[in-house]
């Protein structure tokens, strides 16, 4: 009994040991993940609305990490909001100029009062024919930091466009500087120009803190969350933000903790906060845990559709009120999942993330209302952009910046999402779904997926091989032209 008693006591003392050694080696284990995670860039932004002026005026410190091989001598940043300076900079089509600037067009952009360059004055221009892009003279070792101050003011243009004031609110985005992403292998700095139908700013990944100073009657949305009258945001690619008077805030919260806001005048704001909230359910199903803990959507002066930001979602006042509304909501939602958390190159792979999120909007609609319906809507919207001959040689891989609105709406939307389509049909919907998951899994580490990371994704899922599959159904889905369907299953 007493050497029971003492075996006993010997094995809770080498259980306690090895528990013990078991948390210290996986505080280990945690101290080493950390330390070989890549530093993110620090934004501290002090923006203040100068609502009289129609401007803005920013304090901006950037502490940016040099991840290359070469020893950068320059940065360039976006200068998005240069465009503004001269009409023929524009990036819109003659048909949309008047719906985008509803009160005539007027100059806005950035005057620039000051840069320094840990603490001393910098040397730098702007870049480009429209000035774009600004290159900043440094130093910067491979691995070292520098850190950036910028002093300026930005006059916002009377529109609807990514910056400017409306009726409904005033929107931001990509109104700061933010450096581009440099090409080690080509040594310059890929920067791309601005796109009105999809995403198109290439930037790391940073945490932020913001101050904004507004009238206390206007409401705020923006990415990440506010605290103290401070907005905070980690690990993302960029920061935006909208505000305004006409607004009421609707608040819904998803099973999971998810808040959504509705920021709207009309009256279904609480059928898109429900909309909304169904499909964050749908992602978290499929894919896991939703990439976002709060979600602002905002009706907005916006004309073109929707912009979609991290945490952070405009829909157009036609929008709102279209019978399209509910399909916009689940992309936009299936888009802070994929081509925002799991980051894709946003113009030259930017079917990776359209693509994917229109066929999840249809996959949403069949979850909710059966596969009839289902098959009904894809026949209804996709047939007639299948049966379309697009000038240009133009495939759902494409880079985005060479179509224009109405032929990426055709090709990459709608008929990358029956490339999609194809794939269930072949390897199942558990199946993509999973691949999808992993896809997204890849990209939690903050890389830019790639083409192959979605086929390595879908290999690992199904335990097959999809790169031929894939890459056929991308270059011939065009093929449907010389078909006859009538009905698409």
């Amino acid at each position: 009994m007493k050497n029971r008693r003492r075996m006993v006591q010997i094995i809770a003392i080498v259980l306690v040991v090895l528990l013990a050694g078991g948390v210290i080696v996986s505080a280990l284990f945690a101290a080493m993940a950390e330390e070989q995670a890549p530093a993110r860039d620090r934004y501290t932004l002090s923006v203040e609305y100068m609502e009289e002026a129609q401007a803005l005026h920013i304090e901006q410190r950037l502490v940016h990490y040099n991840h290359d091989a070469d020893r950068l001598d320059r940065v360039v940043f976006y200068a998005a909001p240069n465009m503004f300076r001269r009409e023929s900079a524009l990036m819109y089509a003659n048909d949309d100029l008047e719906d985008v600037f509803f009160a005539g067009y007027a100059p806005g952009g950035i005057d620039l009062r000051s840069v320094r360059v840990n603490g001393e004055a910098a040397d730098y221009g702007f870049q480009g024919e429209d000035e774009l892009y600004l290159r900043v003279a440094c130093d910067v070792a491979p691995g070292d930091a520098v850190t950036f101050d910028f002093d300026y003011y930005l006059l916002l243009t009377a529109c609807g466009a990514f910056v400017g004031v409306g009726d409904t609110d005033v929107r931001l985005g990509a109104f700061y500087f933010i450096p581009g992403v440099y090409d080690e292998a080509y040594q310059e700095w890929n920067v791309k120009k601005p796109l009105p139908f999809t995403r198109w700013l290439y930037s790391g990944a940073g945490d932020y803190e913001v101050t904004l100073t507004v009238p206390d009657d206007m409401a705020v949305a923006a990415t990440g969350t506010e605290a103290g009258g401070t907005y905070h945001a980690e690990n993302v690619r960029e920061f935006a933000m909208c505000f305004g008077r006409r607004w009421r805030v609707t608040e819904r919260t998803t099973d999971s903790g998810v808040k959504v806001r509705v920021f709207s005048g009309l009256r279904n704001a609480g059928r898109v906060a429900d909309m909304a909230v169904k499909a964050i359910g749908h992602c978290e199903d499929w894919f896991g845990p939703y990439p976002v803990k709060e979600l602002d959507i905002c009706q907005s002066d916006y004309p073109l559709g929707a912009l979609d930001y991290p945490g952070l979602i405009l829909l157009s006042n036609d929008l709102m009120e279209s019978d399209q509304l509910e399909k916009q909501v689940r992309f936009c939602a299936a888009q802070q999942v994929f081509g925002i958390s799991a980051y894709v190159e946003p113009s030259a792979d930017a079917w990776l993330s359209d693509s994917v999120c229109a066929y999840l909007s249809y996959l949403m609609l069949e979850a909710d209302k059966g596969h009839d319906a289902f098959l009904t809507a894809i026949n209804r919207d996709w047939v007639p952009d299948l049966q379309m001959t697009i000038p240009g040689g133009l495939r759902v891989t494409s880079d985005a910046d060479l179509f224009d609105a109405k032929d990426y709406a055709a090709v990459v939307l709608t008929r990358g999402a029956v490339v999609f389509h194809e794939l269930r049909e072949a390897m199942g919907l558990k199946n993509m779904l999973s691949g999808l998951a992993e896809f997204y899994r890849m990209g939690r580490d903050g890389h830019t997926l790639t083409e192959m990371d979605l086929v390595s994704a879908m290999d690992s899922a199904s335990g097959g091989s999809w790169e031929d599959f894939l890459t056929d159904w991308v270059f011939n889905v065009g093929d449907y032209v010389e078909q006859t369907i009538d009905w698409l299953n």
